[in-house]
């Protein structure tokens, strides 16, 4: 009896050691995330996007590739008043704070308007719409309910794993979804 008593606690050692019943990342990440998303909204962000929302009414799919270009244009030279406006406003000031305050467990956070274009980023990230990012291009469809985690995909760079973290939010007076708030987490910092 002895001897099964010590095989079993063995093989229990060996599987934890290997990981094996170690919770994984995105286990890790699922039980962090309602801490992180109740700092983010503490921080104004249902209002923020009620006004983008409205300010951004009437954009055609011209404007929006025109910011996009403008983006792109941006990205290469010293006037970059589309990228500060998005990497220093308020809002952006308020995510890094987030990042602050929950150990920085998140990395970046881009908070995106329903039609998917940044209205703040923690980070330059390549282009302003996640149309053109392979994300979720079409924020309306988007389960409110429902955290959407998967692979940062690093295109060959020396970075760590990571992960992102797609958090619709939605209006709380009607329950339209209104945008949503991507993280991206680093592997190690979980």
């Amino acid at each position: 009896m002895s001897r099964l008593i010590t095989a079993a606690l063995t093989a229990v050692f060996l599987l934890f050691a290997n990981g094996a019943l170690a919770d994984s990342h995105e286990d890790r990440l699922r039980e962090v995330l309602p801490d992180i998303q109740s700092a983010i909204m503490q921080q104004g962000l249902v209002t923020t996007l009620r006004a983008y929302k409205k300010s951004r009414a009437d954009m055609t799919q011209a404007d929006i590739d025109g910011l996009e270009a403008t983006w792109k244009a941006e990205l290469g030279s010293g006037n970059q008043p589309l990228i500060t406006g998005t990497v220093r406003n308020v809002t952006a000031l308020r995510m890094r704070k987030v990042i602050r305050e929950t150990g920085r467990v998140v990395s970046a956070i881009n908070v995106v308007d329903a039609r998917g274009l940044s209205i703040a980023q923690t980070s330059i990230l390549p282009c302003i719409w996640l149309g053109t990012t392979g994300n979720v291009t079409d924020i309306a469809t988007a389960d409110p309910n429902m955290v959407l985690i998967g692979n940062v995909d690093s295109e060959g760079s020396a970075r760590l794993h990571q992960f992102e973290a797609f958090i619709p939010v939605t209006d709380p007076d009607t329950g339209e979804l209104i945008g949503a708030v991507i993280l991206i987490v680093d592997e190690e910092s979980l």
